[in-house]
């Protein structure tokens, strides 16, 4: 097969790769610890002086083979080797005293696998599936950031960046606290509950940025009632933002209920109140964190589409039309929609001699006494555009229409033939319209003016809300795959635990 062939395959589909090799890494850890996990050794704490041997309890159900006893400072070192299947108890014993000193639990699988403590517990080898879990998770990392380049390559306004903005901070986090649990040798019970305890670490690790956010969010959010009225679009960021400071302390809130219930057990260890406890606090903590990852995707992809500069090859530039003053001129915030657009088009002409076509973009609301798209011509035209260079769209009612008539109006000069656009609009507003843009086939470019900035917590805030709808069964498949993670997870525990440590 030709290798660029190949790679375009790879790249096609790789999500289906990824899950493959992590099929054949879990295969691979299960045959090597089959291999090396038949002897096994461990240490353990002494506190008094004297030799030591080991002997194996009359009660134990397998048998192993006491292959090395021996004494390494305050340290008992013991090498086993399985020889029956079966639950076994190992004493290690002082041969000053005759009294018992110690007392392990080993088990003994059907395939002669030796754990220690759990039945899905400690093993030889373990160490090999810290390894394989690292890598599998980087393996998904890089996945998600070659998803992600293509993408902003392809097209900067998609919903589906904040997914993937999302889901590469969600591993790359996920990626250190397993990378700092990597000495953890309590088996593979002990890497279930790093990966569940995985979120909970992250949330606790957030709180502080979490509560800074929150009140800085309801800072804004009164000066944003206070100047542009109450409505509940401009109360959705102190919403959010009362949220999720609720959520990041849920887990901790669900701990503190369950352990002072009277109706749930929490505190016996193969019953149900103890796993209904660990599934509520990693289920809520581990969506909890999601969520923060998408809201910071949604920040991120907000500022990228804010500062963006068009690349200097355009025909048109759309000026996204606002209300005006009462006297027909501008207020602050259009005129800085036109200042934009005319600072992008002295900046191409410099870079390439290339002149550009303004398109002032808005109709005559009812209480407004000329159309939008007029009074920012005639700011054009004070600012020494001539007519020649200025093509109105007087009919839109709101930026989809800006879009839509603008582009037809452009169509129609250009005889259908194919131009190159810009827009020009608020920062905060630039990803939004260039979503809109996008929905109707159109490929156009934003350039965002500044305004204040109590309007951009709130608009992030939109796309936020936004971006879970529109990418809602991408979301929810990834909720799903975590939930499956910590019901399979919990299984696990629970066979170990109950079902199987007899």
């Amino acid at each position: 097969m030709d290798c660029s062939k190949f790679g375009k395959w790879i790249r096609s589909h790789e999500t289906l790769c990824a899950v493959l090799l992590g099929v054949l890494l879990a295969a691979a850890c299960c045959i090597y610890i089959t291999i090396v996990g038949k002897r096994y050794s461990f240490q353990q704490d002494l506190s008094e002086e004297g030799t030591v041997f080991a002997r194996v309890s009359d009660d134990s159900e397998g048998s192993v083979e006491i292959e090395e006893v021996h004494r390494e400072g305050d340290k008992f070192c013991l090498t086993v080797r399985s020889v029956s299947p079966g639950r076994l108890f190992v004493e290690s014993l002082y041969t000053e005293s005759g009294e018992y000193a110690n007392l392990s639990v080993l088990y003994v699988h059907r395939n002669g696998v030796i754990t220690d403590d759990d039945y899905f517990g400690n093993c030889t080898g373990m160490s090999v599936v810290h390894i394989v879990i690292c890598v599998y998770i980087a393996v998904w990392l890089l996945v998600f950031i070659g998803k992600l380049r293509r993408s902003l390559r392809e097209n900067l306004y998609r919903y589906r960046n904040i997914l993937y903005y999302a889901m590469v901070i969600f591993l790359a986090l996920a990626l250190l606290i397993e990378l700092f649990f990597m000495k953890n040798n309590s088996g593979i019970v002990g890497e279930i509950d790093c990966i569940l305890r995985l979120s909970k670490t992250l949330t606790l690790v957030t709180l502080p940025l979490v509560v800074i956010t929150a009140i800085l969010v309801t800072v804004s959010n009164v000066k944003l009632i206070r100047r542009e009225g109450r409505t509940w679009r401009n109360m959705l960021a102190f919403f959010l933002g009362i949220l999720l400071s609720v959520l990041v302390i849920l887990p901790e809130i669900i701990t503190f209920f369950m352990q002072n219930s009277s109706t749930i057990d929490v505190h016996n260890w193969k019953g149900f109140g103890r796993f209904a406890e660990y599934f509520l606090e990693s289920t809520s903590s581990m969506f909890t964190m999601y969520l923060e990852c998408v809201l910071a995707g949604t920040i991120i992809v907000g500022i990228k589409a804010a500062r963006r500069i068009p690349s200097f090859d355009k025909d048109f530039i759309v000026i996204h039309g606002s209300m005006i003053r009462k006297d027909g001129t501008l207020t602050k915030l259009l005129q800085s929609r036109a200042d934009r657009a005319l600072e992008f088009a002295a900046m191409q002409k410099e870079a390439t001699g290339r002149d550009i076509i303004f398109v002032p973009s808005g109709g005559k609301g009812s209480d407004e006494v000329i159309a939008e798209a007029e009074a920012i011509r005639r700011y054009l035209n004070e600012k020494g555009v001539p007519d020649e260079r200025i093509l109105v769209e007087d009919r839109s009612t709101n930026t989809e229409e800006n879009l839509e008539f603008s582009a037809k109006l452009i169509r129609e000069r250009e005889d259908g033939a194919d131009a190159k656009i810009a827009f020009s609009t608020t920062n905060y507003h630039v990803f939004r319209a260039g979503l809109l843009a996008t929905a109707q086939g159109l490929s156009l470019e934003g350039i965002g003016s500044r305004t204040k900035r109590y309007f951009w917590i709130n608009a992030f805030v939109r796309e936020f809300i936004a971006t879970l709808y529109a990418e809602r069964k991408r979301h929810l498949l990834v909720l799903g795959a975590l939930l499956a993670i910590i019901i399979a997870g919990l299984a696990m525990v629970y066979v170990s635990n109950v079902i199987l440590s007899y």
